[in-house]
């Protein structure tokens, strides 16, 4: 869940967070760290990584992504730890 991206729009900086039921830090980490990389006045990506959650996380970034489209979101299939998280970061990340 991803949004396309022109390429001459290449970010600046790739935030990769992986998340595994964080569903209570969620909103206080987005607001934060939105508020910072907007201030930066540089295109940004943020790349959420849900390594197998099962609390409501990935619906509240659901809800931040339909505002804010640098942010995105990827599900793995199931837990396969925070290495692979990374790593499916990194694969989709532009920077």
């Amino acid at each position: 869940m991803c949004a396309a991206i022109a390429s001459e729009d290449l970010p600046a900086c790739s935030v990769i967070i992986p998340i595994l039921n964080e569903e209570e830090c969620l909103p206080e980490l987005t607001d934060r760290l939105l508020k910072i990389l907007d201030g930066s006045g540089e295109l940004y990506e943020v790349i959420f990584v849900d390594d197998g959650s099962t609390d409501g996380g990935p619906d509240f970034l659901r809800g931040v992504i339909a505002r804010e489209p640098r942010v995105c979101l990827i599900r793995l299939l199931g837990h396969f730890g925070q290495h692979a998280a990374i790593s499916a970061g990194i694969d989709r990340s532009r920077r």
